[in-house]
């Protein structure tokens, strides 16, 4: 318990949010599975976005077994703190901290039940390759590039496991998002002469007023995500109250289903504003895609969740709101589950923390499963 206590503590404590970057908690991990023989590899870019991978190699009777996570935090609020953000304070059987639940105790759990797993001298049939990525919460840039030298349905993985905080329940599908950003431009003019300019927020107005009428994300709702959802959240727009403002800027959150098309939606936008464009020629809007993640949508019958069902004493599985890296991996056509340590109404919240009896629970799970799919 001291080991990996110690493990949750340093990547807390080495700030990962996306104005510092990955590589120090990267590095922690790599000094970890260094001390314990294994060789890591640290793959870092734009001076401090990092991703880690670690492998135990095996003589390969048996597809590999995957486990990712991602290594990047979100900002932490200064103020509802009772301990330091990024202090890793150990309290009453707990351990807090920004990340402590999502997700570095997933990621502690997986790498400690790796190296203990290779200390212990089994010879695995199949390989064991460890991933923690960078930007799960802002860009998905590290899985994109971890993914890059695997080859699409010829990758000889058996499946994935992304220890995201599911509480120890077995999930096996969410919902994908799409974040659009909308800009209306327009032309500056004196607040007292409005007439001789174009007025970027009536043109957004006109925006939305149209949004209100698009149906065509309202789908069939699945079994078990429920309905797609689109929510503007972000508006941003002039400069003084006597200005005319050239441009206004607003951030749409769209939630989908499996087999909703991403491309299709950003079309139906761009197709709006050609609309309002033909009623008024002053309209003018450009759109950009912040971010983009497919829902995921694992068979639960497959032979994968199955047996995963039957290793951690489960007989069913769950959903989960929030979005994750898990669609990447699997267009590697690979059975993925998400399961890991933490309750996941902690996310994102002040005084996120993980029970060091959970964080023991994990890595025994873990084992449990590595061995049973590799040994």
């Amino acid at each position: 318990m001291p080991q990996m206590k110690e493990l949750l503590k340093k990547l807390i404590q080495a700030k990962s949010t996306s104005d510092v970057g990955e590589i120090d908690c990267a590095n922690v991990l790599a000094d970890f599975f260094l001390a314990a023989g294994i060789e890591p590899k640290v793959d870092v870019w734009d001076s401090n976005r990092a991703n880690l991978t670690a492998v135990l190699k095996s003589a390969g009777e048996k597809p590999a077994l995957l486990f990712v996570g991602h290594l990047d935090v979100v900002p932490a609020e200064k103020r509802g703190w009772q301990f330091p953000a990024f202090g890793a304070i150990e309290h009453n059987g707990k351990i807090f901290g920004r990340g402590a639940c999502d997700m570095k105790a997933g990621i502690t759990a997986a790498a400690v039940a790796m190296t203990e797993i290779f200390q212990s001298k089994v010879e695995l049939k199949g390989d064991m390759i460890f991933a923690a990525t960078a930007g799960e919460e802002t860009d998905s840039a590290g899985i994109r590039r971890f993914l890059e030298p695997f080859v699409k349905g010829t990758c000889g993985f058996c499946g994935s496991i992304v220890p995201e905080p599911t509480n120890f329940e077995l999930v096996t599908a969410h919902r994908g998002l799409l974040w659009l950003e909308i800009k209306t431009k327009g032309k500056t003019a004196h607040g007292s002469m409005p007439q001789l300019g174009v007025n970027a927020i009536e043109s957004m107005r006109l925006f939305l007023n149209e949004l209100v009428y698009y149906d065509d994300i309202n789908v069939e709702p699945d079994k078990l995500l429920g309905r797609s959802s689109i929510s503007v959240n972000k508006i941003i727009g002039g400069s003084a109250t006597n200005i005319v403002p050239d441009s206004c800027l607003i951030q749409v959150d769209i939630r989908t289903l499996p087999g909703q098309n991403h491309s299709h939606i950003a079309g139906d936008f761009e197709k709006m504003f050609s609309k309002l464009s033909q009623q008024d020629t002053d309209f003018a809007a450009e759109l950009n895609i912040l971010r983009d993640v497919v829902a995921l949508d694992t068979d639960p019958d497959c032979a994968f969740v199955s047996r995963l069902k039957e290793l951690i004493n489960k007989s069913e599985f769950k959903t989960v709101p929030f979005t994750t890296d898990a669609p990447f991996i699997a267009q590697l056509n690979i059975p993925v589950v998400v399961f890991g340590p933490g309750r996941p109404e902690l996310c994102h919240k002040p005084d996120e923390f993980i029970e060091t009896e959970d964080l023991q629970k994990a890595i025994d799970l873990y084992k449990r499963i590595i061995l049973h799919f590799l040994a």
